[in-house]
């Protein structure tokens, strides 16, 4: 494991930022297989309302998928009160830098996808849906930027008062952008790439309003969606392990099927070890 300082690699001034870093959790060659392995990749999007990042959805989603194979990336993003475009311009460097030394990480990098929970949700969403984003200028070629695939779990996305997350939009948000302009299900173009989603029904602190808004605009517009919902379960379960959800053990068995549901529908697009 090795960290990635960003603004480093990219030699963009940091200005008032203090994170934008990647936490690499790759595997290592081995001298006794006689064939080289490039793994597919993720970049993981820890939530927090963007007033903190969380722990419990960074190093053990990292741990789960690197045993399903997958070489993954955690993002530390700066949080409030740091706003627009800080937190989008580092995950940006992260999905580019991730391209850019594909070889020299051992990846493929034809395949890497964007995975965020809650407010990282939104974060994973907005480089999957508005790669192209201004605030992505500085980084060149956008299109490099866009994801191979999405999943996103219990997402922040709409701006709609009736679901939306307040602190999450306005940590985001702030004065510097107006909160439709990243209401997710309103920027939804067919040439998105594909997307997995996942809420629990009785989430309490994002609604689940969330995600079905976000399904049904990517259903319209015509991209390959995944969705799954289950019916018990609050905010934040993460991997739904039991060793990070107290008390919860029985619950989680059964909402822990989405770390097999989301690696069969990375699979199917194409995500896959190669020799």
């Amino acid at each position: 494991m090795k960290k990635i300082d960003l603004y480093e690699a990219f030699g963009v001034p940091r200005g008032e930022a203090r994170q934008g870093y990647l936490a690499c959790y790759t595997h290592t060659p081995m001298r006794e297989m006689a064939r080289r392995r490039t793994h597919p990749a993720i970049l993981v999007i820890p939530g927090g309302a963007y007033a903190m990042i969380s722990e419990r959805e960074s190093e053990p989603v990292a741990l789960q998928f690197l045993a399903r194979g997958f070489d993954c990336f955690v993002l530390t993003y700066d949080v409030a009160p740091l706003h627009y475009p800080v937190q989008l311009l580092q995950a940006g460097m992260a999905m580019a830098y991730l391209r850019d030394h594909a070889a020299q990480l051992g990846i493929d990098g034809g395949h890497i996808a964007v995975m965020g929970f809650s407010a990282g949700g939104h974060l994973a969403g907005c480089l999957t849906l508005l790669w192209d984003d201004r605030a992505l200028l500085p980084l060149g070629d956008r299109s490099r930027l866009r994801p191979d695939a999405a999943v996103l779990a219990y997402p922040v996305v709409t701006s709609d008062k009736a679901f939306w997350h307040a602190d999450s939009m306005r940590n985001f948000c702030a004065d510097a952008v107006p909160h439709e302009a990243y209401s997710l299900e309103k920027h939804v173009w067919s040439d998105a790439p594909p997307v997995f989603l996942w809420a629990t029904a009785q989430d309490r602190l994002v609604p689940v309003q969330n995600t079905l808004l976000l399904y049904d605009a990517l259903l319209r517009a015509g991209v390959s969606a995944e969705l799954h919902v289950f019916g018990q379960g609050d905010h934040g379960l993460s991997t739904a392990d039991a060793e990070i959800n107290d008390g919860l053990e029985e619950l989680c068995a059964h909402v822990a099927h989405w770390l097999d549901l989301a690696t069969e529908f990375l699979k199917a697009q194409g995500f896959a070890v190669k020799y």
